[in-house]
């Protein structure tokens, strides 16, 4: 039996397949078999719109795919668009967080100042603690079907509103509502008006800067310095530190600064002992115990009240009244009490008057040298350009000089009609006054020889009296 050849016939065809998520389309052309017919672009583009291909088509590689060297190749004929996924948000701290503050840093020189740790960063009410800058929603991308792939939009973050801090309508910036330190408790950012240190101030906190209130429930260590511009607080002792309150200081231990000491306060100042310290206050200086060997300036009064009470050695000023139970001591030890002007205007005082002599001085020297010009006759005219120049500084220091002391002038008659003003004041002593002690009312001034009890100092008829207490 004899068997026909039989020829399959088949013309090329189309294969089209897809990568992940269709952001690719691959073609594939195959040969023809036999007398079958290769196929043409028609055949592509028909299959490509069945499959709905139409973003992203390379129109080059269609005629790659039809080319006899790549039948039965699989060829990429259309890349989709990855989507722009938005970027995170962000916060912008606009202040330095505490890891920033606390690190040491080192001078030019490499020296490190280890009082200065930077605990305390303050801010003033209004002021911008934190920009929040939003996330962008991003991109979307395609795939090869022209479907639209979303992007996924960016982390946002929120304001990190803690205690004394508003955010703006659009939740986009994070102001303090009033002055104080700022810093981060759980996450959010805190303003705190009344700053809390639970321990000593020493090379662990630094030194202390602070707008608001302080309370330090340990001491303050010799050699640091404690500053604010409201109240101080402190539960332990003030040792050769410097303490300075733009309101009141109230320490439950006692003061001993020291020489190189500074305890001053804006207001009051309640201790139970002060001893080798200076001490100055706006307002009243207030003792438990006893005033020892220690420079006391007060605008108001300097009182010691307790059972023991006693104040000996050292500068006692006050503007209205100096009251203790004893002053001075049996060993006649030098006690100087001084009285009816406030110190701080006595200082300033003297400072004008030692200012004002000294500008005096320039100011005369300046006089001479002008009316010399003026006997000489000479014209400005005359004059080289640099000696104008010379002339016209000369009559500017002048003008500027005398205005200004006029103006010491002026502080100076207002600080004596001050000093005038001492009637009221006076030294109560509430058991016994030593001698060592001398006590000064305005400008006159009383030197106690012989112990006295029960003693009350006061200004009369232009000089100090001594009567019994009233």
């Amino acid at each position: 039996m004899q068997m026909s050849d039989t020829t399959l016939d088949m013309d090329g065809q189309v294969k089209i397949s897809f990568g992940p998520g269709k952001m690719q389309a691959f073609i594939e052309v195959t040969a023809p078999v036999g007398s079958g017919l290769p196929c043409g672009r028609e055949q592509v583009i028909k299959a490509l719109n069945e499959f709905e291909i139409t973003y992203g088509i390379d129109e080059t590689a269609i005629d790659r795919a039809l080319d006899p060297q790549n039948w039965n190749k699989k060829i990429l004929i259309a890349t989709g668009k990855e989507p722009e996924h938005g970027k995170d948000g962000k916060l912008i701290y606009k202040f330095p967080l505490a890891h920033e503050r606390m690190a040491l840093k080192e001078d030019e020189k490499g020296n490190v100042d280890y009082h200065e740790r930077g605990l305390i960063y303050n801010v003033k009410m209004g002021e911008l603690l934190v920009e929040r800058i939003p996330p962008t929603d991003g991109t979307p991308g395609r795939d090869v079907t022209n479907r639209e792939i979303p992007p996924k939009k960016g982390r946002d973050y929120h304001l990190p509103r803690g205690k004394n801090t508003v955010a703006d309508q659009e939740g986009r910036n994070l102001y303090a509502t009033c002055d104080g330190h700022v810093t981060m408790v759980d996450g959010k950012v805190v303003v705190d008006s009344v700053l809390v240190i639970g321990q000593d101030i020493d090379f662990a906190t630094g030194n202390i800067d602070f707008v608001g209130n302080v309370i330090i429930h340990g001491n303050v260590t010799s050699g640091f310095k404690v500053h604010a511009t409201g109240d101080i607080e402190v539960k332990g002792f003030i040792e050769a530190a410097e303490v300075i309150a733009g309101g009141s200081i109230q320490v439950k231990g006692g003061i001993t600064a020291g020489s190189k000491g500074l305890i001053k306060a804006g207001q009051n100042i309640y201790s139970r002992f002060i001893e080798n310290s200076t001490v100055e206050a706006s307002g009243d200086v207030l003792v438990r115990d006893s005033i020892m060997q220690s420079v006391i300036r007060s605008g108001g009064t300097v009182k010691v009240t307790d059972r023991r009470a006693i104040i000996v050695g050292g500068l006692i000023q006050a503007f209205n009244l100096v009251e203790s139970k004893v002053l001075g001591s049996q060993l006649a030890t030098q006690t100087i009490v001084e009285v009816g002007i406030n110190p701080l205007l006595r200082e300033e005082y003297h400072n004008l008057v030692k200012a004002k002599t000294e500008k005096k001085k320039i100011y005369d020297t300046l006089n001479q040298n002008l009316q010399s010009f003026q006997r000489s006759g000479v014209s400005l005219d005359n004059l080289s350009d640099k000696k104008r120049l010379v002339l016209i500084k000369m009559l500017d220091d002048f003008k500027s000089l005398r205005q200004e002391i006029a103006s010491y002038e002026e502080r100076l008659s207002f600080l004596e009609a001050e000093f005038d003003k001492i009637q009221a004041a006076k030294v109560r002593v509430l058991e016994t006054v030593y001698p060592g002690v001398r006590i000064t009312i305005g400008q006159s001034v009383y030197i106690v020889n012989d112990p006295i009890r029960y003693a009350e100092f006061i200004y009369q008829d232009g000089e100090v009296r001594l009567t019994s207490l009233s």
